[in-house]
C-alpha cells in the first residue's frame, strides 16, 4: 500500500516543533511493524537527546525507534551497509573521523611544508581521500557523498525504503542538497510516511556549491512544490509579546496567499528589549547584562550570551571566570563511538588491530572511550594536544598526527543538576535549538549589528551563508532563543544612523551617551 502524501510543516522559533514532533511520533508508533524501522532525524546530539528524553518520559523506545544525527541515520542506514557500492572504493571496516578532507590535507602540508599549485593540490587531495578510503577511513564531509550516490542505485534505494515505515525530519531548513537528494529518493519509493519541519529564517547553515542562492534551499524548494501536504505553524510558544512582535519584523515571508507572521501564545509582555550601550569590550556589556539579571532575579543557569565569533566567544568566558558552560553540538554517531572512531584515527588502526596490538577487549576500548568522554566534559581535554597526550599516558596508545582532531566535534554536554552558577555561552550555530530566559547576543562590529537588524526580505536573502559571512538570518536565530529578556550589545560604537534602526524596532538604549531621538530607559 503506497504511503500518504508527504507533510512539510513551517515552523518558526518557540512554534512547539519537538512537542508536536514527540505527539506525531506517539500517534504513529502503535503502526510500527516490528520488521520495519522509523527513523527521527534531528541536526545535533542535543536535539537528538531531547527527543528521546520527551519521549522516554511518555513511551518505552522500541529498539526499531532510531533516533539521531544526519550523519549518524546515513551511517547506519546507507553508508555502513551499501558504502561499499558506490564510487568511492571505501573498505569493508568503516571508520569515520570527525574532520574533513580538507583538514587532512591542510595538516599533510603543515607536516610535509610542501606547496602545490592547485593542480598539484587538486591530485594530492584525491591521493589523500583514496588512501583513506582504502583503509576504511570516511571523512566528514564524505558521509553524504556516499550515501547519495549509494541511493542512487535503484536496488539499494528500495532496500533501504523498505527498511523504513516512518521517517521523521526535525530542522529540516539546515538540510543540503545531497540531503534532499536522498530524501526524494525515498519520498519517490512511496513505501515511507515523511513528516518533515523546519523555518526557513533559521537556515544558517555555509551554502555548498549546489545552493546558488538562499531561495534555492531544499526547504522552500520542497515547500513551492505540490507533492508536500504543506501547513503552517504561526505560534510561538517560547517567547514573550514583546520579543515576539520583534521577531515578526525579520520573517514576513509568504506562503502561497498567507505571510508568515507568528503569534505570541502567552499573554506575558515580557521586558522590553535592550541595547547596552557600551564599547570596545565585553566585560562592561556582560557586566550590564548581569546586573539586569540579577533585579529581575534572573538565575545563571537561566541566562545565555551568544556570539558569532569565537574570539568573541572566549573574551565572554573570560569575563565569567569559569561560571559559565558550553551546548553540545556535533553531528557523531553517537558520542562514545565518536570518541572511539578517533582514537582508532589517532592510532591508525582498525578495532580488532586496535585491540590486538594493546592487548585490550572491545570492552576495554568502550571503558577507554568513557574516560576520554568525561575527560573532555571536565575540560582535562581542551585541544589536539592535550587529546594525544592524554589517551597516550593513561592508555599507553602510540599515536599518530596525520589526521586531525576535530575536539569541538567530540564533546558532550553532561547535565550537571546543580548548575545554578553557570551561564550558558557559545556562538549562534552552537547554541540553535536551544533557549533561555534571558539572552544577550554580542555583534563584533556595527557592520554585523545592522545585518543582523536587516528587516527587507529582498536584502536579507542576497546575504550568502559563508563563514566569513555575518549575514542577517544570524540574528534572528540569536534573538529568538529568547524567552522574557532580550538584550543586545556591540564591540563597536554605533553611529546615528544605527541608533535610528535600533528605535525604530522598539529597541531601548541603555546606558552610553543618549540624545534626545533615542528612546530613554533606566537600567531596570
Amino acid at each position: 500500500m503506497p504511503s500518504p502524501k508527504p507533510r512539510l510543516v513551517i515552523a518558526g522559533p518557540g512554534a512547539g516543533k519537538t512537542h508536536n514532533m514527540v505527539e506525531t511520533i506517539i500517534g504513529a508508533l502503535p503502526y510500527l511493524s516490528p520488521a520495519k524501522y522509523m527513523v527521527v532525524i534531528t541536526y545535533t546530539n542535543s536535539a537528538t537527546n531531547n527527543i528521546r528524553k520527551r519521549l522516554s518520559k511518555k513511551i518505552k523506545i522500541p529498539e526499531n525507534l532510531f533516533i539521531g544525527t544526519i550523519h549518524a541515520f546515513m551511517n547506519r542506514f546507507i553508508v555502513i551497509p551499501f558504502g561499499s557500492f558506490s564510487e568511492e572504493e571505501v573498505g569493508k571496516e568503516k571508520r569515520f573521523i570527525q574532520c574533513s578532507l580538507k583538514a587532512v590535507f591542510e595538516r599533510h602540508i603543515k607536516d610535509s611544508g610542501k606547496t602545490y599549485s592547485q593542480k598539484e593540490s587538486g591530485i594530492v587531495k584525491a591521493n589523500i581521500k583514496n588512501s583513506l578510503n582504502k583503509q576504511g577511513y570516511i571523512s566528514f564531509d564524505q558521509t553524504l557523498n556516499i550515501a547519495a550516490q549509494s541511493m542512487a542505485v535503484k536496488e539499494i534505494a528500495e532496500l533501504v525504503a523498505d527498511r523504513l515505515q516512518y521517517l521523521f525530519i526535525d530542522e529540516f531548513q539546515d538540510t543540503n542538497n545531497k540531503v534532499y537528494e536522498v530524501l526524494e529518493i525515498l519520498r519517490k519509493q512511496k513505501k515511507t510516511e515523511i513528516y518533515i519541519v523546519g523555518d526557513p529564517e533559521q537556515y544558517i547553515t555555509s551554502f555548498d556549491s549546489s545552493i546558488k542562492n538562499y531561495t534555492r534551499i531544499p526547504i522552500l524548494r520542497a515547500a513551492g512544490t505540490n507533492v508536500y501536504d504543506l501547513s503552517i505553524n504561526q505560534t510561538n510558544r517560547r517567547c514573550s509579546k514583546k520579543i515576539t512582535t520583534f521577531l515578526n519584523n525579520f520573517n514576513k515571508r509568504q506562503y502561497g496567499s498567507d505571510f508568515f507572521e507568528q503569534l505570541p501564545y502567552s499573554d506575558d509582555e515580557g521586558h522590553d528589549i535592550k541595547f547596552i550601550d557600551e564599547h570596545t569590550d565585553t566585560k562592561p556589556i556582560v557586566e550590564r547584562f548581569i546586573a539586569i539579571c540579577e533585579n529581575l532575579e534572573i538565575q545563571e543557569n537561566d541566562r545565555c550570551i551568544i556570539a558569532k565569533k569565537n574570539d568573541v566567544i572566549r573574551r565572554i568566558e573570560s569575563v565569567l571566570e569559569g561560571r559559565s558552560v558550553s551546548p553540545n553540538q556535533n553531528g557523531a554517531i553517537t558520542p562514545l563511538n565518536a570518541i572511539k572512531d578517533t582514537i582508532l584515527a589517532s592510532a591508525q588502526l582498525t578495532q580488532s588491530e586496535f585491540c590486538k596490538k594493546n592487548d585490550c577487549s572491545n570492552m576495554k576500548l568502550r571503558q577507554y572511550c568513557v574516560e576520554t568522554m568525561i575527560a573532555l566534559s571536565d575540560g582535562r581535554i581542551t585541544n589536539e594536544a592535550s587529546f594525544f597526550e592524554f589517551i597516550t599516558e593513561n592508555f599507553g596508545i602510540t599515536v599518530k598526527t596525520e589526521i586531525p582532531i576535530n575536539i569541538n566535534g567530540l564533546k558532550y554536554r553532561v547535565e550537571n543538576t546543580d548548575s545554578k552558577e553557570f551561564t550558558l555561552v557559545g556562538n549562534i550555530h552552537q547554541v540553535k535549538g536551544l533557549e533561555a530566559k534571558a539572552v544577550l547576543t554580542i555583534a563584533k562590529t556595527e557592520e554585523e549589528l545592522k545585518l543582523w537588524l536587516t528587516i527587507d526580505q529582498t536584502i536579507r536573502e542576497t546575504k550568502r551563508g559563508k563563514e566569513d559571512t555575518d549575514y542577517p538570518r544570524i540574528g534572528y536565530v540569536a534573538f529568538s532563543r529568547a524567552e522574557e529578556l532580550l538584550c543586545i550589545g556591540c564591540l563597536e560604537q554605533i553611529s546615528e544612523f544605527t541608533r535610528n534602526i535600533l528605535t525604530s524596532l522598539n529597541v531601548y538604549i541603555v546606558g552610553g551617551e543618549l540624545n534626545a531621538q533615542t528612546k530613554i530607559e533606566s537600567l531596570f
